[in-house]
């Protein structure tokens, strides 16, 4: 795919996508409880719907099978225990996010090297370094602190995943124009 191509197809959405996930990052840094709480209680919620709906299948197709019924139980069973115990789910989904953040660094690099001759790819470089170091804070200070840096870092890596997509958005843009 040539640059003309590539600028043209991601058009105004990748500015605009971007702004939005600006919006939702402030909500999470100037909220970190709630959006701790939220994800957590959002995590319990698929895990009951998700053992409720495997429980229907395994009623009506394998009723008398007790293996059948261990993956329905297990999911209901564990969102119903982070319900009731949300502190304990906080610290377990911070260190899952800190996994999620090393990862999402290494794809943030990926992208950068991909798009390294188009204007605005130091940008994904630059997002990739901060989710390495945001992985390595929640790492270091968990599990006292994973309220707190769930919801800030999430709502950082979301801030900057948006001025990464805005700016590189912005850059194409005038790019093109020239």
């Amino acid at each position: 795919m040539n640059k003309e191509t590539l600028i043209t197809s991601m058009g105004t959405s990748v500015w605009v996508v971007g702004l939005l996930l600006i919006i939702l990052g402030m909500v999470g840094i100037f909220s970190p409880d709630v959006l701790s709480l939220t994800v957590e209680a959002f995590l319990s919620a698929l895990m009951i719907a998700g053992g409720v709906l495997y429980g229907y299948y395994v009623y009506n197709i394998h009723a008398k099978s007790f293996s059948a019924w261990l993956k329905p139980l297990v999911l209901i069973m564990g969102g119903g225990l982070l319900l009731r115990f949300p502190a304990v789910g906080i610290s377990a989904i911070a260190v899952l996010l800190s996994f999620y953040l090393i990862a999402d660094s290494f794809a943030s690099f990926g992208m950068a090297n991909e798009r390294r001759p188009l204007p605005g790819w130091i940008w994904m470089a630059l997002n990739g370094l901060a989710s390495l170091v945001l992985a390595m804070l929640i790492l270091l200070g968990w599990p006292a602190t994973s309220a707190l840096f769930l919801g800030v870092f999430l709502g950082i890596s979301l801030l900057l995943d948006g001025m990464m997509l805005f700016m590189f958005g912005l850059a194409l843009k005038k790019s093109n124009s020239m």
